[in-house]
């Protein structure tokens, strides 16, 4: 990892607000309050309802040479923007005011809360971390294959917003019970598996939701890590979802993960691919590291490992 301690001087930022995210209407402004309390100069502040206007307020603020921009909303809005950000100079700012905030744990903003990340970006240091690619798109934090997928496109922004992250189970019983299992053939490096299974998680992140997807993972270790399973029953299914909640889904007996800088998967038959939560495609797909390709803004003492 490589981190720098933030500069003295008074911080300029961009903020640029996704109000789809769940939080980000009702917290904004509180946002902008907070930074400008700890003295952060706020130089210019949008709220957006579409991502390609997101991603046009990013790229223009980045264009003119705008070292600090913050973003607020969810997992979605950071993977949406993150490959504007790429090997440039510009430093991003994470406000997480999602549902889950996988991206802002993973960067040690735990608790994700707005005070915590305001003083992540007022007290903390420039870190540059590994960023994921998936059939050519940078990512953030996590992609999922099967049936999270299709839980999370049967999550609506209105049950997140009222529920928060109990949206997700309560959206995932009908597919729980119709989900059917699918056979998978993953390759990396010079190693291949095949498993039958209901779903595959890929990480370039720490956290799927509130648990390290592997013990050791980390964002900057140049690596993915994947975890699925291949019990197939619905029993099997909740026990793994059981596990993920108590941090102990490498624990169980029909588990299979590793850690790798490339992966591919296909699939019989296709299934639903998601990263951080929003739609993109179908398998099958490949998976790489775009190592230390991202500067963030990460609390001081920032190692990778929370």
């Amino acid at each position: 990892m490589t981190a720098t301690n933030a500069d003295t001087e008074t911080k300029s930022v961009v903020v640029v607000g996704n109000l789809h995210s769940r939080k980000t209407a009702s917290k904004y402004a509180q946002a902008i309050d907070l930074l400008q309390q700890r003295g952060v100069r706020v130089v210019a502040s949008h709220t957006v309802e579409r991502g390609e206007d997101m991603m046009a307020r990013v790229k223009g603020a980045i264009a003119d040479g705008q070292r600090y921009i913050l973003v607020a909303g969810g997992d979605g809005s950071m993977t949406s923007v993150v490959g504007a950000f790429a090997h440039s100079e510009s430093v991003l700012g994470v406000l997480p005011l999602g549902t889950g905030n996988s991206f802002a744990q993973t960067l040690g903003i735990a608790p994700a809360t707005l005070e915590n990340a305001v003083d992540a970006i007022v007290n903390g240091s420039v870190a540059k971390v590994d960023l994921g690619i998936v059939n050519g798109r940078h990512f953030a934090n996590f992609a999922t294959i099967g049936l999270s997928s299709t839980i999370s496109r049967k999550t609506s922004n209105i049950s997140k917003k009222l529920l928060g992250p109990l949206a997700y189970a309560v959206a995932g019983v009908g597919p729980l019970l119709r989900s059917s299992s699918f056979d998978a053939h993953v390759k990396w490096g010079h190693n291949d598996a095949r498993v039958r299974t209901h779903q595959i998680i890929i990480a370039n992140g720490r956290f799927f939701g509130f648990t390290p997807i592997l013990p050791d993972a980390t964002i900057v270790d140049g690596e993915l890590a994947l975890f699925t399973t291949s019990g197939c029953s619905r029993w099997e299914i909740a026990r793994m979802f059981v596990a993920f909640h108590r941090h102990r889904q490498t624990t169980l007996a029909d588990a299979e993960y590793f850690s790798a800088p490339e992966i591919t998967v296909t699939t019989s038959p296709k299934q639903y691919l998601d990263i951080d939560g929003e739609a993109f495609g179908e398998t099958p797909v490949t998976f790489s590291v775009d190592a230390r390709a991202l500067r963030v803004m990460v609390p001081r003492g920032f190692t990778g490992l929370v």
